[in-house]
């Protein structure tokens, strides 16, 4: 070949380098490319975990501000609960009780009761409604309203509801309390008065007086120790002098 051959054999050459060159380039720079898209895509899923972990750290402490918020509220809130009782054990008397147990303060406090309340006292249902029509300014706490109810003998026998859904209502230091919902059954009460003692009161009482009343006698006894001993043997002195003269000294007369 001469040397045109040669120089145009040699320009083939280049470009048939160049262009395999060139193709290497393109597919490096596409997988290139292709590996900083698999990049990007990873850096913006570490993004959208790192933004879920966030807000899912932000959700947590809030609840956790509102819980012990609400918690703290609570523990400083009036708790007031309406129930109806006996008197006390053995007694037939039911009576009504409007108590503040929580720590603080209750205001405007309202109860209402489904169905209403019925007695088989005559004119005692409405003489509670009355009182329950309207709010109660003031609760404050450890605070217990009492009201006569009924009489669980005819109570029991009348046919009357035994069961009311009661509703309470209050205000306490930091607004409106949440209402309190819940149902009393009087059926309870009346198998509670089984094995019932209607005198324990009064054997308790009377069993606190001979406990004093023995107390108070040992206290004298120890107070006047020396002068019940000497009457004592004084005693026992006249009674040998009996049994020696057969009769009986005026000393021991």
């Amino acid at each position: 070949m001469d040397t045109g051959d040669w120089i145009a054999f040699a320009a083939v050459v280049i470009s048939v380098a160049a262009a395999g060159i060139a193709i290497w380039q393109a597919k490096t720079a596409s997988q290139s490319a292709a590996h900083a898209k698999q990049q990007a895509q990873a850096a913006d899923e570490q993004v959208r975990l790192a933004r879920e972990q966030l807000q899912q750290g932000e959700r947590s402490h809030r609840e956790q501000v509102e819980l012990s918020e609400r918690i703290h509220r609570e523990q400083n809130e009036p708790y007031v609960v309406v129930d109806i009782a006996p008197e006390g054990p053995g007694s037939t008397l039911l009576l009504l009780t409007i108590d503040n147990a929580g720590p603080t303060l209750a205001r405007d406090v309202t109860v209402a009761f489904d169905p209403p309340l019925s007695s088989t006292i005559s004119g005692q249902a409405a003489r509670i409604h009355s009182v329950l029509s309207r709010p109660i300014p003031v609760l404050p706490p450890g605070r217990r309203l009492t009201y006569v109810f009924d009489m669980s003998a005819s109570r029991f026998n009348s046919g009357f509801p035994m069961e009311f859904e009661v509703t309470v209502n209050a205000t306490g230091p930091a607004g409106a309390v949440e209402p309190l919902v819940y149902r009393i059954d009087l059926g309870v009460l009346a198998a509670a008065r089984v094995g019932e003692h209607p005198y324990r009161r009064i054997e308790e009482r009377l069993g606190k007086i001979s406990s004093d009343l023995r107390s108070l006698a040992k206290a004298y006894g120890e107070a006047n120790r020396p002068a019940i001993r000497a009457a004592l043997e004084e005693s026992i002195a006249a009674a040998r002098r009996r049994d020696t003269n057969g009769t009986i000294p005026p000393s021991a007369t």
